[in-house]
């Protein structure tokens, strides 16, 4: 996760080199094997480097060395061979072991800002065209890879570390209430384009920032399809063996470095992408070194660190075991080790998901997890109701039709009978009764939740990437931004590829019960696991008396002494609740935790 930084004066007075050379070097924690900056007039870049593969270079770079275009670049492209094809056969032919930033230059020398149409990835870049004046960053298709910017002081400042801007001395430490809003009663910025802070802005997924002598312009170049072309293939099997293609390419183009960890749980997704990431580094026949990581918490998950080490040995890698057991109920420390950016993920202290990101460093700049796999092989339960809603009727006939010539008879999908849907049906989010009155009065709280919470049949759609930002906000807290910890993180099942297969093949019986994946990581894990369901994890029965037994440690000097925490919660109404007998209710510890977040968050701005 290399971090980047860039400054454009738009009074084209010259560029503040010492702030530049600050931003930078606060970026160090993201890139510890180089640092650079480059200025010329009023336009700086800044980068620091995390080496994550043998073609990682350093930036700012231009090519040849000097040119009139720079970038700096936190990326990985895909499908690279088929980049650099396409790049030859229009007169610009690249080297084989060419860096991501130079593939994506040389990209923007050809297509010019169209290159982001030729592109795929997990990226974020900053190029600076000093013929045309124009400063031109672009965002991956799913959000894996932040970037924020702020137009302050007649400066324009670029960068994919939110905390980084904030060094600026012209930017404030105004809080965005909307966001503030949307945290509390969603646990997350329901807005693509803004942040906690009123200055700083975020730069959508699939979104380009263009600025030329003063005007900025924020331009979408992809949208999430809600259906493709039907794929009709003759044989059963066909679907399956055009999966398991698409999902080892999508696996083997994030293996470019001879040492990866990977997640690994019990369930379906992280094992298929670990044993795929094990065989096709052995088919590569080169030496490598390659690491397992699952947390086991037996209270929680009492048997997900005994499937994970069935798949380990199944697949023959080796498995570290993190115990997680005793991180729900830790004291964190009065201020984080790394500033959060904004309020989210867990507390530290309490949060496995950062002891597990520190041990996977340890092993290696990169891991491979399964995220993904459940809304990309899911078939909701609003599935149909979403295609008639938006139109899809026509698909939904076309996949009917396809059934019977497949199947001889149409397929149809209730997953759990009338009782579940009236159960969905009567389900409504509670709203957090401690929130300060006036605060939810001024913005409307309750008309939001409403806003945001009706429409539950988008929420269905594939990725999450159509209408919730839930999952590039859960990217960002995999950051080092959040952990302080220098790896990057890889998602195989946000391959562009792949997910554009998943759109366009029938979701019935593909996608139900991930059937598509069972069936393609037949021999490849053991049949415990093939034939295992989804499993949720509650933890309800066990939170609310841990809470109260927190109150007199650490909570209750959290609620009543964090500046500016009652404009906000009632702290009184929150702690009554606290230490009343009476049960707390699942949605209210929901949004406790939440509440919780955002205290915690709020004091580390001090």
């Amino acid at each position: 996760m290399s971090g980047i930084v860039s400054l454009v004066k738009e009074d084209r007075s010259p560029c503040d080199r010492p702030l530049l050379n600050q931003m930078t070097e606060f970026l160090g924690f993201r890139g510890p094997d180089a640092q650079q900056v480059w200025c010329q007039g009023s336009v700086g870049l800044g980068h620091t480097l995390l080496r994550t593969t043998a073609q990682s270079d350093r930036q700012p770079l231009s090519v040849p060395e000097g040119d009139s275009q720079w970038i700096v670049a936190d990326a990985r492209i895909d499908d690279r061979a088929n980049l650099r094809q396409k790049l030859c056969d229009r007169g610009c032919p690249v080297a084989e072991n060419i860096s991501d930033a130079q593939l994506i230059l040389h990209a923007y020398r050809v297509w010019d800002t169209a290159c982001v149409e030729h592109l795929m990835g997990d990226f974020v870049f900053i190029i600076w065209d000093d013929t045309k004046q124009r400063l031109f960053c672009a965002r991956d298709h799913f959000g894996i890879v932040p970037f924020y910017y702020a137009r302050i002081d007649k400066t324009l400042i670029c960068s994919n570390t939110l905390n980084c801007i904030r060094l600026h001395p012209g930017v404030t430490a105004k809080l965005n209430q909307r966001a503030i809003g949307d945290f509390l009663l969603f646990n997350m910025n329901m807005a693509w384009d803004t942040t906690s802070f009123a200055d700083i802005r975020r730069l959508p997924p699939a979104h380009t920032l263009t600025w030329t002598r003063g005007k900025l312009e924020i331009q979408p170049y992809w949208q999430l399809p809600r259906c493709l072309p039907l794929i009709r293939y003759r044989r059963q099997e066909e679907y399956v063996e055009h999966f398991a293609e698409l999902f080892q390419q999508a696996v083997a183009d994030r293996l470019r470095s001879a040492t990866v960890t990977t997640h690994i749980s019990g369930g379906m997704d992280s094992t298929s992408v670990a044993a795929t990431a094990y065989q096709v580094l052995e088919e590569k026949g080169k030496p490598f070194e390659f690491h397992s990581f699952t947390m086991s918490d037996r209270s929680m998950m009492p048997e997900e660190d005994t499937y994970a080490a069935m798949v380990a040995k199944h697949i023959g890698i080796p498995i570290h075991v993190l115990d997680g057991s005793g991180y729900i109920s830790a004291i964190p420390p009065k201020y984080p080790e790394t500033p959060i950016p904004e309020p989210a993920a867990g507390i530290p202290a309490r949060n496995s998901q950062l002891e597990l990101a520190k041990n996977c460093a340890a092993k290696a700049p990169v891991v491979l997890t399964g995220f993904g796999g459940d809304p990309g092989l899911r078939f909701g339960e609003f599935f149909w109701l979403e295609w008639f809603k938006h139109g899809l009727f026509a698909q939904w006939v076309a996949v009917q039709f396809h059934a019977i010539s497949l199947y001889r008879h149409p397929l149809f999908y209730w997953r759990r009978g009338l009782g579940y849907w009236r159960k969905i049906s009567r389900a409504k989010q509670s709203f957090p009764t401690w929130v300060e009155p006036s605060f939810s009065r001024r913005l409307d709280l309750s008309a939001r939740q409403r806003e945001i919470g009706d429409d539950s049949v988008d929420k269905i759609s594939r990725y999450g990437m159509a209408h919730s930002p839930f999952w590039s906000n859960l990217f960002e807290t995999l950051e080092p931004s959040y952990t302080g910890v220098a790896i990057k993180h890889y998602h195989p099942f946000f391959d562009l590829r792949l997910v554009n297969y998943l759109i366009a093949i029938p979701p019935v019986p593909w996608l139900v019960n991930k059937n598509i994946l069972r069936e393609a990581m037949q021999e490849k894990l053991p049949q415990q696991i093939l034939q295992r369901p989804k499993k949720v994890f509650h933890f309800q029965d066990t939170y609310s008396p841990m809470m109260r037994n927190m109150v007199d440690v650490w909570i209750g000097d959290l609620l009543q002494n964090t500046p500016g925490l009652s404009d906000y919660v009632n702290c009184d109404r929150l702690l009554a609740l606290l230490t009343s007998p009476s049960p707390i209710s699942p949605p209210d510890i929901i949004a406790l935790e939440r509440t919780l977040l955002f205290a915690y968050w709020l004091r580390s701005l001090e």
